[in-house]
């Protein structure tokens, strides 16, 4: 292949690449004007005042869209599932019930296994809901309500590859999601119990109290830096919690703070935790989120923080190593 040739064709992979880019931006744009919003937010609030649960059909690429905002309104605890056309007219119907509502996905809005859905399901007491590109469409007549994507052009080098259809459709979903969202004032934590398992869920809904080591053994303010240092070894974690007999926290003495007095020749048997501990150690309450003991311990350069409630009575110490564990990160 000549340079010529070479150029010829990369200028045609830039040209391709710069059509998908440019059609399924526009796209989206167009889905922001006042008739489709208005759309949107009439369905969004039949969702939000249904008794029943909502289920999403479509075939082919509008099938995989389905199934993602499925995925999305499950976890923002809008109970969804996902109805195949073929199948439901063969059996599957029963997955639908009286109060539900049923959103029927088609990019022309003519799809036949679509059109056959619809006509068998009206005697199921069930709201409908079309997303098509064709308001002049089957679906889009036949449905009760029906979102408009305007979708003219798929951005494709062969238009028939469906494109900017596809992906208006999946914005129309996160759209949806959105409004009911602010319909439920849903909120960081809502959204962490129904995402416990994973990183956002343990940064949403792991607090100190989970993560607290609390077999610290007590040190008191007379005792000598050798008795400290004997009782700091116990608890393992390099830092001892000077503690009043009330377990009220006077201060701190950390596994550093002790290497510092040994290289200063400091007598361990003489000098007591009260005359060198650090008086003003940072704390943070056990209800605390752990990605906030994190951010303390990273924004004061330390390895762990001690844990107190509000008067200050000891309750434990969050380590950083076992925020680490639980693969958080700041």
């Amino acid at each position: 292949m000549t340079s010529e040739t070479q150029q010829g064709v990369n200028d045609e992979i830039r040209e391709a690449i710069s059509q998908a880019v440019s059609v399924q931006s526009n796209a989206i744009n167009t889905l922001n004007n006042e008739e489709t919003v208005e759309e949107i937010s009439r369905v969004a609030l039949e969702i939000d005042e249904a008794d029943g649960r909502v289920a999403f059909s479509g075939i082919g690429k509008s099938g995989d869209v389905a199934k993602k905002i499925v995925d999305t309104f499950n976890s923002i605890g809008v109970t969804s599932h996902f109805v195949h056309p073929v199948e439901a007219l063969h059996g599957d119907l029963g997955a639908l019930s009286p109060g539900d509502t049923l959103v029927l996905i088609s990019n022309s809005g003519n799809t036949e296994e679509m059109v056959e859905l619809l006509k068998f399901i009206r005697h199921f007491d069930l709201t409908t809901v079309s997303i098509t590109s064709n308001p002049d469409s089957k679906l889009a007549q036949q449905s009760e309500y029906h979102i408009d994507t305007k979708v003219t052009d798929e951005g494709a080098v062969v238009d028939l590859v469906p494109m900017a259809s596809t992906t208006a459709t999946m914005v129309t979903g996160d759209c949806l999601a959105n409004a009911l969202m602010a319909m439920q004032d849903f909120d960081k934590i809502k959204f962490g119990h129904f995402h416990p398992g994973g990183t956002i869920g343990k940064q949403l809904l792991l607090d100190v109290n989970d993560l607290l080591y609390t077999d610290i053994p007590r040190t008191k303010p007379s005792d000598t830096l050798a008795e400290v240092a004997v009782q700091m070894s116990k608890g393992s974690k390099g830092i001892a919690v000077i503690r009043d007999e009330q377990d009220i926290v006077q201060g701190i003495l950390t596994d550093g703070d002790v290497r510092r007095l040994v290289e200063a020749g400091t007598d361990f048997n003489e000098v007591i935790a009260g005359e060198v501990m650090t008086t003003d150690p940072v704390v943070i309450l056990p209800e605390a989120s752990a990605i906030r003991a994190l951010e303390i311990i990273e924004d004061h350069d330390i390895t762990q923080v001690v844990a107190t409630d509000s008067e200050n009575k000891f309750k434990g110490v969050i380590h950083l190593h076992d925020i680490m564990k639980e693969g958080l990160s700041s």
